[in-house]
């Protein structure tokens, strides 16, 4: 088995989803909790999570309204101090006193804030491709298709409609692989059509309120996450993370790492070949 599926409730009843791949050593090293984007999900990691197995235990969750887990029925609680208290709640249920952050994207804006609040229970952060400085020109991009849950007559119009939003992240996918992250994005219903993997109430929150997904000025957060050794990813054509945001990071932070990945915008999928044998250096030295 790849991996255990697993359930927690959330501080407000919700049933939320996780998926655990156990190491398959009997390691004291922290687990890679890993956090997904957006509009994303637990799949996103899925590759990545089967290379770091052999070394490393990794929990991925279904942040709520993504996934397998529960929509919130009060949509405005889908923000980061909600999210944050999501993991917070499961650090708590599994038990566990000290992991590795792993966040893409939003789940490194979570990251981040946990760091901050419970900085004893992060041994390190890998961030994503996102900074404390959120590039407007990626804002109005995701805001163009956010929450607008057109159905599709089956997977073919699925993958279709995937590369044409798509297609400049990721240049050099596949037909297999465009398959396969179009189905890590979506799911069938009942009816046979298939519809984005997330609440729709996800986008009415965040145009309620710019707040619900970024902070004003995250510079104070980043500032605070001084004592915790931090790893930043970007994708060479992202349109979130500046490069002159990320060096600004690197200036800032006594124990950062900064990597660009060749041939990516936003987000890296964190199974290119650089991608994994940088992350693999910065929990090397994590774990002396």
């Amino acid at each position: 088995m790849e991996f255990e599926e697993k359930y927690y409730t959330s501080q407000d009843g919700l049933t939320l989803y996780y998926r655990d791949y156990a190491s398959g050593e009997n390691t004291t090293r922290p687990p890679l909790l890993c956090l997904h984007g957006l509009t994303r999900n637990s799949k996103d990691f899925h590759q990545f999570a089967l290379k770091m197995r052999p070394s490393y235990r990794v929990i991925s969750l279904d942040m709520r309204g993504r996934g397998q887990s529960d929509y919130d029925p009060v949509y405005v609680n889908y923000q980061i101090p909600t999210y944050v208290q999501d993991v917070q709640t499961l650090l708590k249920k599994e038990g566990l006193s000290e992991v590795v952050a792993v966040g893409t994207s939003m789940g490194g804006l979570i990251s981040m804030t946990l760091g901050v609040l419970n900085p004893s229970v992060l041994k390190g952060i890998i961030l994503n491709d996102i900074g404390p400085e959120i590039d407007p020109k990626g804002i109005a991009r995701i805001s163009q298709y956010l929450g607008k849950n057109v159905p599709l007559k089956n997977w073919s119009h699925a993958v279709m409609g995937v590369k044409t939003i798509s297609g400049p992240l990721f240049p050099d996918y596949s037909a297999d692989e465009w398959e396969e992250f179009t189905r890590n994005s979506f799911r069938q219903r009942d009816d046979g059509q298939i519809v984005a993997d997330y609440d729709p109430h996800i986008g009415t929150a965040i145009a309620e309120s710019a707040e619900n997904a970024v902070p004003p000025d995250l510079w104070p957060l980043f500032g605070a996450l001084a004592p915790i050794p931090i790893m930043t990813l970007r994708g060479e054509a992202s349109d979130i993370l500046s490069a002159d945001t990320l060096n600004k990071m690197a200036e800032r932070h006594p124990e950062f790492t900064k990597v660009t990945i060749a041939n990516r915008a936003h987000t890296p999928d964190l199974r290119e070949a650089h991608s994994q044998e940088v992350i693999s250096s910065f929990l090397n030295k994590l774990n002396g």
